[in-house]
């Protein structure tokens, strides 16, 4: 995770950390599987994950999330969902057959791949902003 930086806007502090968290599954494809996969299992190994990793992400990004929604720059998202919006698309970065299949080119360079995660990353981001009422679930 990028290094707290109080000049860094909110809107860029979250970039960073997305896009930090989409390199980081490039680099460590295995890592990203290992981490989505846990997610859907009720272990200790989850408890472990959301309090080493999930939890303090989660703390430095949420007084950043507060003052775009107070600004009106980001909708107001409960944090399961706005969870949810990141975290999934991280299996582009980490289900390599599929991708292939898809058109992602064999052998991917490390250039291309961190490409493919600041693409990401950028899509994930730029879909936050609000641009109108956000349903409630």
């Amino acid at each position: 995770m990028p290094e707290a930086d109080d000049s860094v806007d909110d809107a860029e502090r979250l970039r960073l950390i997305i896009t930090g968290f989409y390199r980081s599954a490039v680099d460590t494809p295995p890592v990203g599987r290992l981490f989505v996969e846990e997610l859907n299992r009720e272990t200790e190994r989850l408890d472990y994950l959301y309090e080493r990793y999930i939890a303090p992400t989660l703390q430095t990004l949420t007084p950043s999330i507060e003052r775009l929604v107070a600004e009106g720059r980001m909708a107001p998202v409960p944090m399961d969902v706005l969870f949810f919006a990141v975290i999934p698309p991280v299996s582009g970065m980490v289900e390599v057959p599929l991708a292939r299949r898809l058109g992602r080119p064999v052998p991917a360079s490390p250039e291309q791949l961190t490409a493919t995660a600041e693409t990401l990353a950028a899509l994930v981001v730029n879909g936050l902003p609000a641009k109108g009422p956000v349903p409630r679930g």
